[in-house]
């Protein structure tokens, strides 16, 4: 048993991680499990991703009890480990569905990447994120090091990656690293919530959007600029435009198809 499970909620998919007595810790099974879930997701009908972790905590990352059983084979193939870690957050970054981690407790090390790779965070009061890596002479290794400093800023982007301290939901949210902060009780209605407006809206326009905001980062204004009129006249030409329009006009919620 991996400790994922799959659910496709109407056009949401929840992913959703659950292993009590390890924090819910990745190891191999576990990464496989949870890439398929991304992987599969849009031909399964989503709409949107949503990752989740039960028992009190979002991801506390890589499951160390694996990491000591294999012992100096875990070296030796060290580039292979680290590409499981490293291509469920490439599926995660590159899927053209919106994704939302739901955060409750502990993201550490590469639970926390994990939550950064996801295009929004919803966390509870009693979440925290920690790049913690640093604390037994490692470095993120998730993505933290591209993510981090584009989601908080360089200088408190060094400080969580250098000290390893803990970000508290209130200061997640202050830095803008998380959308909302709800008390635990309230999160599964919060994150519902947040998908179904991601699942009711044009899944051209949303793709786009993921996309363009995402390679904005790393590109010029003149190349934005030029990828962003070639995504607006798709979606110009689309039936979800011509529905969004007549829908405004008739007072009416749009019902977009895809098209």
């Amino acid at each position: 048993m991996s400790g994922v499970s799959i659910e496709d909620r109407g056009r949401a998919r929840w992913i959703t991680l659950d292993r009590p007595d390890c924090r819910n810790a990745l190891d191999p099974d576990v990464l496989g499990a949870l890439q398929a879930g991304v992987d599969g997701a849009v031909a399964a009908g989503a709409r949107a991703i949503v990752i989740v972790g039960r028992s009190g905590a979002f991801c506390s990352g890589a499951d160390l009890r694996y990491a000591v059983a294999q012992g100096p084979a875990l070296i030796e193939n060290v580039e292979t480990h680290l590409a499981h870690f490293q291509n469920l957050v490439r599926a995660i970054v590159s899927s053209p569905l919106p994704t939302l981690a739901a955060v409750d407790g502990v993201a550490y090390g590469f639970g926390c990447d994990l939550a950064l790779a996801c295009d929004l965070r919803v966390a509870t009061t009693r979440a925290y994120f920690q790049e913690g890596f640093v604390r037994i002479g490692l470095i993120p290794d998730g993505g933290g090091t591209w993510l981090l400093p584009r989601l908080v800023g360089l200088s408190k982007a060094l400080e969580l990656a250098l000290l390893g301290e803990k970000l508290d939901a209130a200061a997640a949210q202050h830095f803008g690293l998380v959308a909302r902060v709800v008390a635990p009780e309230d999160l599964d209605a919060a994150v519902t919530a947040i998908a179904e407006k991601l699942v009711n809206g044009p899944p051209m326009a949303i793709g786009h959007i993921k996309r363009l905001l995402r390679d904005g980062l790393a590109r010029g204004f003149d190349e934005a600029f030029r990828d962003e009129g070639a995504a607006q006249a798709q979606c110009l030409r689309s039936e979800d435009c011509l529905e969004g329009i007549a829908a405004f006009f008739q007072k009416r919620p749009p019902v977009f198809a895809g098209r």
